[in-house]
């Protein structure tokens, strides 16, 4: 991976995607989203998110995933995905969900005493969430009322070149959130011409 910004200089995904430095912030952790997107904003290509990424991408959400104190979920993502076991001890995996359908993950996840299933609204259940990092991994649904509330506090965000059309969901959909601009603090590429991109609110 090279990174363009704020320096040229080749970079391993574990230094561009290091969040060891932040720390909780208005009583809650500091939250960050990595999703992917086609170049032209679609979340999934053929209805899969993984369609759209590569080695890389992967490598990159692996390691948010295993590396923040806690990570927070919305239940259809994790009834699709296939990533979601119970998380290491000293972490927390908080899935939000109205119903408490797991899927097929439901009997480990349950199982699990650092599993917690959240519901009602994102401002109350996020001061729940225990330690300094929290990874919000979607879906698109959950990441709109997240950036609704303000309560995203940065954003690794992976541009696949792909242009997708056809009515594919954006990374987040619901309610609007704050037009104000945030602050591109890292741009890095792969051999594939894949962007990763890292914006953080710039009040913070």
């Amino acid at each position: 991976m090279r990174m363009l910004l704020p320096q040229a200089r080749d970079i391993t995904v574990a230094e561009a995607y290091d969040v060891s430095s932040r720390r909780r912030v208005g009583g809650r952790p500091w939250i960050a989203m990595c999703m992917i997107s086609s170049a032209d904003g679609a979340l999934t290509l053929d209805d899969k998110a993984e369609a759209l990424g590569n080695t890389t991408d992967r490598a990159a959400f692996l390691h948010l995933h295993r590396s923040t104190d806690a990570v927070l979920v919305g239940a259809a993502t994790v009834r699709a995905g296939d990533v979601y076991s119970p998380l290491a001890s000293g972490r927390n995996l908080y899935v939000a969900s109205r119903s408490g359908d797991l899927g097929a993950h439901a009997a480990s996840l349950r199982d699990a005493a650092n599993t917690h299933v959240v519901s009602g609204d994102v401002t109350d259940f996020v001061t729940e969430i225990v330690g300094d990092t929290c990874l919000l991994e979607g879906g698109a649904v959950l990441n709109g009322q997240m950036l609704a509330a303000g309560l995203v506090d940065e954003v690794f965000l992976t541009v696949a070149p792909r242009f997708v059309s056809d009515d594919a969901t954006r990374i987040a959909f619901g309610p609007p959130a704050s037009r104000d601009t945030w602050s591109l603090t890292q741009l890095c590429v792969d051999e594939e011409d894949f962007l990763f991109a890292r914006y953080q609110r710039q009040s913070r």
